[in-house]
């Protein structure tokens, strides 16, 4: 049976590099030889490196993040588990079958580094333990339900990748419908609030710089699914709509007139994120495009005002004033 289970390849995710996808084909080729010499030791032991291994390129692909070799096991395999299991569709409890079958496939990918400690190559023995078909059963199938499941959740996870998507909002092309799928993928509630802000910032200036489907998929459509935009990446959005990546005031009138309003309904306090906008852009300068289209700018805050939260409407046209009284001609 474990033969059978050992032909057919593993799953290999979309964006993962050559030199990655090597290293876990020697892994599973290493399990395979084990299996068929019927090396037992060698078994138990090839199975718990595949699932580490697996692991270590999961954290590497995602995010760049190198693992030391002292980390334990538990660590990495609870690390690289977290990165996956995040890209699981939206609004699925806990206690949902999706969640807990693939967390109860790594408790069983856990306990191979006692299989390993026990019966496994990796330590010198003063005795030699009975390894029967049990043992080598569980430590192949554990190994294998985890790593197969991993494989096909990364390519998932590579699409919502923040480094890459961050990188491509940049500099990248977006036909319709990319950036909703990465953004889907990158399943943004479950980001640390530092890489929610960073994703809407991103998002924020490339709209600013007329793309039309980052602005439609990116902001524009925060109001179908409010939830699914917390506080945090909409804050990063509205000030990417003003601040350029110099840190210079920088906008586009048509997308403060669509992405503002969908921005600010829904956002907790979105008082205090004008606030906290204006103080941004009374420190910064002026980008030579905005000094020559600021007014058509201002007009379009204009028309914004009765759109917004009625708290947001006050510091909102205190922020109009402040822009008019820094005006180059202002004075």
């Amino acid at each position: 049976m474990m033969k059978y289970l050992l032909q057919e390849p593993l799953p290999r995710a979309d964006g993962l590099q050559d030199e990655q996808w090597q290293a876990i084909n020697e892994g599973f080729d290493r399990l395979k030889r084990a299996v068929d010499a019927d090396d037992r030791p060698l078994i138990v032991g090839s199975a718990k490196e595949l699932v580490e291994g697996v692991a270590r390129v999961i954290l590497v692909s995602y995010d760049g993040r190198i693992v030391p070799d002292q980390d334990s096991y538990d660590k990495v395999l609870g690390a690289a588990h977290k990165v996956i299991e995040h890209a699981i569709s939206l609004g699925i409890p806990k206690n949902h079958p999706l969640r807990l079958i693939p967390e109860n496939a790594k408790k069983m990918a856990g306990q191979l580094r006692e299989l390993r400690n026990s019966f496994g190559t990796g330590h010198g023995r003063s005795i030699v333990h009975e390894i029967t078909d049990e043992v080598i059963e569980a430590s192949v199938h554990a190994s294998l339900l985890w790593v197969r499941w991993a494989l096909a959740r990364l390519h998932t996870a590579l699409r919502g990748a923040l480094a890459p998507l961050i990188r491509d909002l940049g500099n990248g092309i977006f036909y319709t419908g990319d950036l909703a799928s990465r953004l889907a993928s990158a399943n943004i509630p479950d980001l640390d609030q530092a890489d929610q802000r960073r994703l809407g910032l991103a998002v924020g200036q490339r709209s600013a710089r007329q793309t039309g489907n980052v602005r439609i998929e990116g902001i524009e459509v925060i109001p179908i699914h409010p939830e699914r935009w917390p506080d945090e990446y909409r804050s990063g959005a509205l000030h990417g709509l003003f601040l350029n990546e110099d840190g210079q005031v920088f906008t586009y009138p048509y997308a403060i007139d669509s992405a503002v309003p969908a921005v600010l309904n829904g956002h907790t306090a979105p008082d205090r994120l004008i606030q906290d906008l204006a103080s941004k852009l009374a420190s910064a300068s002026w980008s030579v495009s905005f000094q020559n289209a600021y007014q058509d700018a201002l007009e379009a805050m204009h028309r914004t005002t009765p759109t917004l939260p009625e708290g947001a409407r006050a510091p909102w046209t205190k922020l109009i004033e402040e822009l008019k009284h820094f005006a180059p001609d202002a004075a």
